[in-house]
């Protein structure tokens, strides 16, 4: 059998299903079939496309494209937002993208300005703030935005990610004890591996290598029984973990 043939039958059949999936109307299942390749064709052109383009695939390709074509355009185009309406918004837009040039002054020097009025306690200027200092290596700034993020009188409690740069922040301090607190803390809460890793790295640097074998074994036993989901999400870190585990 020609291997043409029976790729054609298998193209059909994934476009078939594809029709049935997405609940479109079966007259296309029909013409699949009556007319192999052309049929194909034509459903991916009317049916198929035009939803790739317009659905979030399309979009995140379309970006890359254009960044791929002018990488600074998006820059060029959030300052002049900013220079022309310095919102908060537009501020912390910016500073996202001076964040991925590691430019850590400049977010410093955009964002601090911004804490006064009803803004002084403005939770993403924050923690802008409060990653930009610690992306430099200034920790005890980093701890300063932080503790002005607790002392928010919102009464909201600050975000899990925010506890874990804590920890780090005291790490980068080399308050190592302090720092293994918060995280054994953490870890009862923290939805995802990443904290679990910190506290076992810890552990590692601290020379407490059973202490963190058994955090990296729980990693990897616990992924075992979570949703498939689960899985891919934390990937990088069950990875980590089962590397660490491979070694010892």
């Amino acid at each position: 059998m020609p291997v043409l043939f029976i790729l054609t039958v298998i193209v059909q059949i994934l476009f078939a299903w594809h029709v049935h999936r997405t609940g479109r109307n079966m007259n296309w299942i029909f013409l699949i079939l009556m007319l192999p390749g052309m049929g194909c064709l034509i459903y991916f052109l009317v049916e198929v496309l035009p939803e790739v383009v317009r659905g979030p695939v399309g979009h995140k390709a379309q970006r890359k494209f254009r960044l791929w074509r002018d990488p600074d355009k998006e820059f060029r185009e959030t300052k002049y937002a900013f220079d022309t309406a310095p919102t908060i918004a537009n501020r912390i837009k910016l500073a996202q993208l001076l964040t991925a040039q590691r430019n850590y002054d400049a977010v410093i020097a955009l964002l601090e300005p911004a804490l006064a009025d009803h803004f002084k306690d403005d939770v993403l200027l924050l923690e802008g703030l409060a990653y930009a200092y610690y992306d430099k290596g200034d920790y005890k700034n980093t701890l300063a935005y932080i503790q002005k993020i607790y002392d928010r009188d919102d009464g909201s409690a600050p975000q899990d990610y925010i506890k874990l740069l804590r920890a780090r922040a005291y790490i980068g301090l080399g308050e190592l004890e302090t720092a293994k607190a918060h995280l054994l803390h953490l870890t009862l809460t923290f939805t995802g591996e990443e904290a679990r890793i910190a506290l076992a790295q810890l552990h590692e640097r601290m020379g407490e290598a059973a202490e963190a074998r058994a955090v990296y074994q729980d990693i990897v036993t616990r992924s075992k029984h979570s949703p498939a989901h689960y899985q891919r999400y934390e990937r990088e870190w069950i990875e980590m973990a089962k590397k660490k585990l491979e070694k010892a």
